[in-house]
C-alpha cells in the first residue's frame, strides 16, 4: 500500500505552482506568508480551482504579481 498515484495538474494549476516557484517559495513558505493552509495551496497548485477574492488577493501580493498577472487576464488578452 504505496501513496495514491499523482494527479494530473490543469494548466491553471501550473501557473499556480509556476508563480510560487518563480518567487523562490516552498508551499509551507508561501502558505505562512499568505495565511493560506499549505493543504489548500497544494489543491489549488494541483487542480487549478481557486476560489475567494480574499485568498486571491493574499496570493497574489505574497507573489508579487498583479492579480490581472495572477488570473492570467493579460495572457487571455494576447491570444
Amino acid at each position: 500500500m504505496g501513496r495514491k498515484p499523482k494527479t494530473r495538474r490543469n494548466s491553471y494549476g501550473a501557473w499556480l505552482l509556476f508563480l510560487r516557484k518563480e518567487k523562490g517559495l516552498s508551499q509551507e513558505e508561501a502558505a505562512k506568508q499568505s495565511g493560506i493552509p499549505r493543504t489548500t495551496l497544494m489543491y489549488w497548485e494541483r487542480s487549478g480551482n481557486i476560489t475567494g477574492r480574499k485568498q486571491i488577493l493574499k496570493l497574489a501580493k505574497t507573489y508579487g504579481v498583479s492579480v490581472q498577472k495572477f488570473l492570467r487576464a493579460e495572457k487571455s488578452r494576447q491570444d
